[in-house]
């Protein structure tokens, strides 16, 4: 189950979406206990990152329905400030998914102490502890693998289509080149309050699994 955690971790996007990092629902676990302090440090990390790349991606899109909405006689500066916004939003994935992959250590790191440490107990009733303490926190990592999964099926065509929006209207900043790229830029607005859905499933999982700190 970790190597398929660790997997989700690298292969998250836009994860944050990797992100990473984000709706990284069911991540509790029925072992009482706090996380590991690096763990939960990593997880904190990923929050913060999935609440500022929430309010950027509708920042962006925000930009996006005042230009094709509203377009003015000079498209110029509300293309850039949708072009700004859109650069602003790939900072934020990129700042996600380098949180992701410090996280991702931090779990690879742990897992490979507990097991070692496992080997070395004598007592059967401290492996069972230890061994339980190990699975509830693959268990929250596995929750907010699939969360990340779910989000990205979401976030990479939204990503794909604002990009292409951004790509084609550098060469053809008109009322004709809006009217081209109306039917992309209606794929964003519907797929919007999805994205964030996820996302929001992705920052509830984290609080979830922080507030066992």
């Amino acid at each position: 189950m970790l190597n398929s955690t660790v997997k989700g971790f690298k292969n998250g996007t836009a994860g944050l979406i990797s992100v990473a990092v984000g709706t990284m629902l069911l991540v509790g676990c029925s072992t009482s206990g706090s996380l590991p302090p690096k763990i939960a440090a990593g997880l904190d990390g990923l929050r913060t990152e999935g609440v500022t790349l929430r309010g950027q991606i509708q920042k962006t899109t925000g930009t996006l329905k005042e230009l094709m909405s509203n377009p003015q006689a000079d498209l110029t500066p509300q293309y850039n400030s949708f072009t700004h916004e859109l650069g602003m939003l790939e900072n934020r994935i990129g700042d996600a998914k380098q949180q992701r992959a410090a996280t991702e250590s931090a779990v690879k790191n742990q897992f490979t102490a507990w097991d070692e440490n496992l080997k070395k107990l004598k007592s059967q009733e401290s492996r069972q502890q230890a061994a339980a303490r190990r699975s509830a926190t693959d268990a929250t990592y596995s929750g907010i693998k699939q969360n990340i999964d779910e989000l990205r099926k979401e976030a990479d065509p939204f990503m794909t289509d604002l990009r292409d929006i951004r790509q084609y209207l550098k060469g053809d900043l008109s009322k004709e080149g809006l009217e081209t790229m109306k039917p992309t830029a209606d794929r964003v607005f519907h797929r919007e309050p999805f994205v964030i859905r996820h996302l929001d499933n992705v920052i509830e999982g984290l609080n979830n699994a922080m507030k066992r700190n």
